[in-house]
């Protein structure tokens, strides 16, 4: 089956800092399906950086903007973008536009039996204009709320394309329930039986990694980490402001925080680390590649994901650093906006937090950091059983079914 893989997120290269999580999707797909032909469409962007060729895809880039200085709207994420510079709407029809008729030549071109796009808008909207154009079917993916924030943005219509486009896909994923039942909200109950949804969290890579692992030899030493976009719904400050608390509390524990990420709260999160006096508890380290993330989830103690709903609506769907965190071996710690509590038992494999606050959070590291090592080893024993549900062989035969729903 040849394959078109439409997003905006894909890393040109290994040294290309943007997550890679649809890349990994795509590599455990041909790898245990080598009959799939998978092109992946991908606008370009400002960045310098070659395009790699391998025997696993093609990745085809197309340009949206002149000069290529400007093409930014994809760079760290396109709500982000937006967020940061009003003046980023102005890209959006040229991305629109340039992504469909990119798009259109693809499927001509290669004769392209499936469509598969990732994310609302643009990528499933056009996917369904060129359906329709050369009578090829398409699937989607959604996120987060990239689906909810299409009635947002786009008043009176909003409504009628999201409905339109959802009865005309094959079928439709997301990474938890709760992101499927943002959809059905948009259809009566009958009409929603019409509507073919599967719930599949984004998978890991796990046949790839060999990190190597080296433990803190210091056991008084409590390390916890944080992974993922320096972004407002990441609730990255209620983090830090929890460790402040965590030390009043335990004055005598060695705490360690590391921020592994990047993105436009960086400088939020360096003057909490200076209000709080956390320089030498609290670490920002910058974009890890894939090795290097799994060698700290590795090492750490607790994997703190906790997450927030934005002002604007912003939500998670399921980080994929909670799956890979509990692949490792980590102590994960997740808000329920995260969506975490639809793979993780509360206190048997992982921990949730309902009502999310500094205070709470502080609470939850307290408890954890008191637990006995038994405890927390049938803990991380479980996290690794429920997590092998999602590696690259078995999300992989979901993925795969899900693309042969037809």
């Amino acid at each position: 089956m040849k394959i078109a893989i439409l997003t905006t997120t894909f890393p040109k290269n290994k040294n290309d800092k943007v997550p890679k999580f649809i890349e990994t999707q795509v590599i455990n797909l041909k790898k245990n399906y080598p009959n799939l032909e998978i092109y992946v469409l991908c606008p370009d962007n400002n960045k310098n950086l070659d395009i790699e060729v391998n025997k696993l895809y093609t990745q085809i880039r197309f340009q949206y903007f002149y000069p290529k200085l400007f093409q930014t709207l994809t760079n760290n994420g396109i709500m982000n973008q937006l967020k940061n510079n009003v003046l980023n709407y102005f890209l959006i029809p040229f991305l629109f536009v340039s992504q469909m008729v990119s798009l259109f030549k693809l499927v001509k071109k290669e004769n392209i039996e499936l469509i598969y796009a990732h994310w609302f808008f643009p990528q499933a909207v056009n996917a369904y204009i060129v359906s329709k154009l050369c009578n090829v079917p398409f699937v989607f993916t959604t996120h987060s709320s990239d689906v909810t924030i299409v009635e947002k943005k786009i008043p009176f219509f909003g409504k009628n394309i999201i409905r339109k486009v959802c009865k005309n896909a094959i079928a439709i994923s997301a990474p938890s329930k709760k992101i499927i039942d943002l959809i059905a909200r948009y259809f009566s109950e009958e009409e929603f039986k019409n509507v073919k949804t599967y719930v599949i969290p984004m998978g890991i890579n796990t046949e790839n990694i060999k990190p190597k692992i080296i433990k803190d030899q210091d056991e008084e030493k409590l390390n916890i980490l944080f992974v993922g976009r320096f972004s407002e719904k990441k609730g990255v400050e209620i983090l830090i402001e929890s460790i402040y608390n965590v030390k009043q509390k335990l004055p005598e524990k060695k705490i360690k925080l590391v921020l592994a990420g990047d993105g436009d709260q960086k400088k939020i999160y360096e003057k909490l680390i200076k209000k709080y006096n956390l320089d030498l508890t609290v670490e920002i380290i910058g974009f890890v590649d894939e090795v290097r993330k799994y060698e700290l989830l590795y090492r750490t103690d607790l994997l703190v994901v906790p997450s927030i709903e934005s002002k604007d609506g912003d939500i998670e769907g399921l980080p994929v650093v909670i799956l890979e965190g509990l692949y490792c071996k980590a102590i994960v710690v997740a808000s329920q906006y995260t969506n975490a509590q639809e793979v993780i038992k509360d206190s048997e494999d992982g921990f949730i937090i309902k009502e999310l606050n500094s205070t709470s959070l502080a609470e939850k590291i307290i408890h954890i950091n008191n637990l006995d090592e038994k405890v927390l080893n049938k803990i991380k024993l479980n996290a690794f059983n429920k997590a092998r549900k999602y590696d690259s062989v078995n999300n992989a035969k979901e993925f795969f079914e899900f693309l042969n729903v037809s």
